[in-house]
């Protein structure tokens, strides 16, 4: 039993860094996006974060995002609610990214 604990122990601390989030592909993902939808009435193949979300809209003194799972939970609203495709493992990697690139919140423990 003391060497399948050991041995899964093991695992996890050599997965660790491999299933850490990376900004370098979240900014890859987030520049990628590109949804097919009708926008302010007008029928558009272009849509992406941006068209939403301005970058000044990420850095204004007003924003809802306070702590680094509000800004993961938004970041996932706006892959499920546009269908945008992500996995999970693709939803930290922008969450990652957005938070060194506009937020600076404390990541999780």
């Amino acid at each position: 039993m003391k060497k399948i604990l050991l041995a899964a122990t093991a695992f996890c601390l050599a997965s660790g860094p491999v299933l850490a989030a990376d900004p370098d592909t979240g900014k890859e993902l987030y520049d990628e996006v590109q949804i097919e939808r009708t926008y302010q009435g007008e029928h558009r193949t272009d849509i992406d974060c941006e068209t939403c979300h301005d970058t000044d809209f990420f850095t204004r003194s007003d924003r809802k995002v306070t702590t680094y799972a509000k800004l993961e939970a938004m970041v996932e609203g706006c892959n499920t609610n546009l269908d945008v495709g992500w996995f999970p493992e693709d939803v930290a990697d922008v969450t990652a990214y957005m938070n060194n690139e506009f937020y600076q919140l404390p990541p999780p423990e």
